[in-house]
């Protein structure tokens, strides 16, 4: 993953921004080169995060913030997976979110990989936190 160039772009989001929610939309490369890109919303009124919810939408869902998330002080960060992904890059492109959760000053372990509710949990985000766990990312 390090012979990629991460590239972080964030691009602030008035449309989608309000006086109690900032928005910024992120860019990032994956391992392979392709572009993954999401939503951050946060609390103008939390400086400190009390944490982050790292989720994914498919790739024809649309990609929203959450607004509890928003209201309980913590950071919402979504991205729309890419289609056609395999598991290995599916996981890969969950670590690389990870990274952007992680540079929005919380500490490693104050990121939440979650689910919506009535989905199961993805394959991608039991292997990727199996691997935070163990500390190979």
């Amino acid at each position: 993953m390090d012979a990629v160039n991460r590239g972080l772009m964030l691009l602030p989001r008035p449309d989608l921004s309000s006086p109690m929610l900032d928005v910024v939309e992120w860019r990032i490369k994956a391992h392979d080169g392709s572009r993954l890109w999401g939503l951050r919303g946060s609390s103008p009124f939390h400086v400190i995060p009390k944490g982050v919810c790292l989720r994914e939408v498919a790739a024809h869902e649309p990609v929203e913030i959450d607004l509890d998330v928003i209201l309980d002080g913590r950071v919402d960060l979504v991205f729309q997976l890419l289609a056609g992904r395999r598991l290995e890059d599916r996981v890969l492109d969950v670590i690389r979110a990870r990274q952007v959760a992680e540079n929005c000053g919380v500490e490693p372990d104050e990121v939440e990989l979650v689910t919506s509710a009535g989905h199961r949990e993805p394959d991608e985000f039991m292997i990727a936190e199996r691997l935070h766990r163990q500390g190979f990312c």
